[in-house]
This record gives structure tokens, sequence and C-alpha cells, in this order.
């Protein structure tokens, strides 16, 4: 029996060895077979997602005894990716490549159950930093392109 909770340990993530196109995914959203991917090392610490928020249209009329609001477009969702820094790791040098050269890359994301995600993504900022703790630290802003494609362990 599995748990109804997804857990994070054990949780990896791959990055594409090129440069990918919304043409390098199937009509159902999940990548074709020209994909290379690149496993990231077990340095990441945090993952965070956060699904674009709509805009607010104020669509008051004059006549009106209330204010009213409509949704205007969603906002492009953003993603972040925190991690110890692996100079000569290829998956975090192609996150590099990417901001460098504004080449939009995909994401895996699984989860130890086999579910997870696929995400199309151009990096937007990449940082480090270097604290007393002797750890240097990465961390890549990511805006994600199109709607994340869901991994079922079941394969559907």
């Amino acid at each position: 029996m599995t748990s109804k909770y997804e857990v994070t340990k054990g949780m990896t993530f791959a990055v594409s060895d090129a440069p990918v196109t919304a043409e390098d995914f199937t009509d159902a959203g999940f990548p074709t077979a020209s994909v290379n991917w690149l496993e990231a090392a077990c340095a990441t610490k945090e993952i965070t997602y956060t699904g674009g928020q709509k805009a607010d249209i104020d669509v008051t009329t004059l006549c009106s005894t209330e204010q009213e609001q409509t949704n205007g477009l969603a906002a492009p969702a953003e993603m972040s990716i925190t991690r110890n820094w692996v100079g000569d790791e290829e998956a975090q040098q192609a996150l590099e490549t990417a901001y460098a050269n504004d080449e939009l890359r995909a994401l895996r994301i699984k989860f130890p159950s086999g579910n997870g995600f696929y995400v199309l993504v151009e990096v937007r900022q990449s940082s480090w930093g270097a604290t007393t703790s002797a750890v240097a630290s990465a961390t890549y802003s990511l805006r994600v392109r199109g709607t994340p494609k869901r991994i079922f362990a079941s394969g559907s």
C-alpha cells in the first residue's frame, strides 16, 4: 500500500541537454524522444512552483452600486530551484547556458513514487552565494512556458 502523500526524499530533477521548443513536445504535452536529459546531482534543497496570478480588471459601471471585477489574463507561472553549487555538473551548466543564451529548456521533476511533472522553462535569473556554512549555493528563477504536464507512475 502506498501513502496518499508524496515524499520528497529521493526526488530528482533533470534538464534537457539542449534548447527545446514547443515542437519538441507531443500534442499530449510529453517531451518527444529527441529530448535528452541531464540528471542533476543530489544537491537540490528546494524546488518551488507558483502558478500565474490573474490580474483583476475593474469593470464597475456608473450605475452600479458595487465595485465589480473580472479576471484578466493569467501571468506566467514561476519556479525556483535552490541547490548546493556543483561547478562541474552538466545539468547545472545547461541551466547557466540557457540563462546566458535566452534558451528554453525542459525540466523533468520526479518524486520517488514515479509521479512528477514535465515543464518548459526559461531561466530568468541565476545567482550563487557563499556563507559561513562552508557550502556554496545556487538559485535559478524560472518562468514556466505553457502548462506543466503531470507524470503519473502508472504511465498515463
